[in-house]
């Protein structure tokens, strides 16, 4: 007897968007995410995958396509269910840099604020805080934040937003190493459905349930890391391939990634 399949708490079917000309941005991409999962989307810059998740938090509008979150389609949504049920967080954002980081995080707890005593709210922001490392600094603006500690501060907000969808896009940027690994560490123990755009493939291994790979507005390969990362697909999309190397001390195997002859210039 077959196991009953997982429902997809995101559907993403037939998505389409055009920013000028005839040229789809985003072109018939179609995907499903389940509860729980942790989702990359890589590609090379300019292929969409900024654009699919912008259309995921109605900041685009698409020119065809259906998004259905939870059951219920995006367009049939009203503002503050979309606000309970997605929150994105971006390289940058624009939030008043004279907000302290507490001020910052509780800005989350915007959709929930019928909901919840002031009490909960402050434990969940607190929670929140404290979950990223940056308690010392929740007294401080943050204009007067490195930009590692502004992207913390971010992870934060997102977290006290308590989203049934995170959407990341390229969110370890400013970040040192040990912090990116401790930041997605922390959304896969949490064990947060998660859509996640990100550029360092290094990344993709360790907290990837599935990958998508994009090319031009299509999306041109998915499966598990493995199977998209030893793909010919990474050869012809980013011009490079991944090798296998056994740890010297360890004897972990490990891959690694290095550009194809003649992509150097």
């Amino acid at each position: 007897m077959k196991s009953p399949q997982p429902e997809s708490l995101l559907s993403v079917r037939h998505l389409t968007h055009f920013f000028s000309g005839k040229t789809p941005q985003v072109n018939a991409v179609s995907f499903d995410i389940n509860a729980g999962e942790f989702v990359s989307i890589i590609g090379p810059n300019g292929s969409g995958k900024s654009t699919v998740l912008r259309l995921i938090i109605s900041e685009l509008q698409p020119a065809g396509g259906e998004i259905v979150i939870q059951g219920k389609t995006l367009k049939s949504m009203k503002p503050l269910e979309r606000a309970r049920s997605v929150a994105l967080l971006t390289q940058h954002d624009n939030a008043d840099l004279r907000l302290t980081v507490s001020e910052y995080v509780a800005l989350g707890r915007i959709p929930w604020q019928a909901e919840y005593s002031n009490g909960e709210h402050e434990k969940v922001i607190t929670d929140a805080i404290n979950d990223v490392g940056i308690a010392h600094l929740q007294h401080v603006s943050l204009g007067k934040l490195s930009g590692g500690e502004r992207q913390r501060a971010g992870f934060a907000r997102v977290l006290a937003q308590q989203p049934a969808l995170l959407l990341l896009d390229e969110p370890t940027n400013h970040l040192d190493p040990l912090a990116r690994h401790q930041l997605l560490s922390l959304i896969k123990h949490k064990n947060m459905t998660t859509v996640a755009v990100l550029h360092d493939l290094e990344l993709i291994q360790p907290f990837s349930d599935r990958v998508l790979m994009m090319n031009q507005g299509e999306l041109v390969c998915s499966g598990t890391p493995a199977q998209v990362l030893d793909s010919s697909w990474l050869e012809q999309v980013f011009g490079m391939q991944s090798l296998h190397v056994t740890h010297p001390l360890s004897g972990k195997t490990l891959r690694i990634f290095e550009a194809l002859p003649g992509e150097i210039n």
